[in-house]
């Protein structure tokens, strides 16, 4: 009975050690996780502050949509409606991946200017595509 003494605490310390490595090596893999979705967010911060290449805004665009709001956009600041005569683009401004409209809206004898800004979503030589809130508007390039 005796040696049975000493081998019954040698495998609970046994068990004790392989607990304590399988712990701490659970720990360590969670700080990783932790220290990856860190870096996942650093990412995606990185990539909605990118800057825009403000040449390949300019010209005119045609809204691929059933409400065809077709504009220009030309250099210095300044915006034109293509075949709009109550949405009137008047000006625009890019800042990192958002661009800006001032609007000036006609009605029947009232008129409202309003600042709109859109996240620029995708940008090449000929397409274009704004989100706001949840809604994304493609434009061609003319």
């Amino acid at each position: 009975m005796r040696n049975l003494v000493p081998k019954t605490k040698s495998v609970y310390t046994l068990f004790l050690i392989v607990g304590v490595l399988l712990f701490s090596s659970c720990k360590n893999n969670s700080k990783g996780t932790a220290n990856n979705e860190a870096n996942l967010k650093k990412e995606e911060i990185t990539t909605e502050e990118a800057t825009v290449n403000k040449k390949l805004l300019l010209g005119s665009w045609e809204d691929s949509s059933k409400a065809a709001l077709h504009f220009s956009i030309l250099k210095n600041g300044v915006a034109r409606s293509d075949n709009m005569r109550t949405l009137l683009y008047k000006k625009w401004s890019v800042d990192e991946n958002r661009i800006t409209f001032i609007i000036e809206s006609i009605g029947n004898a009232t008129s409202s200017i309003d600042t709109v800004t859109y996240t620029i979503e995708k940008l090449t030589d000929d397409k274009m595509v704004l989100r706001r809130g949840a809604y994304l508007s493609e434009y061609t390039k003319k």
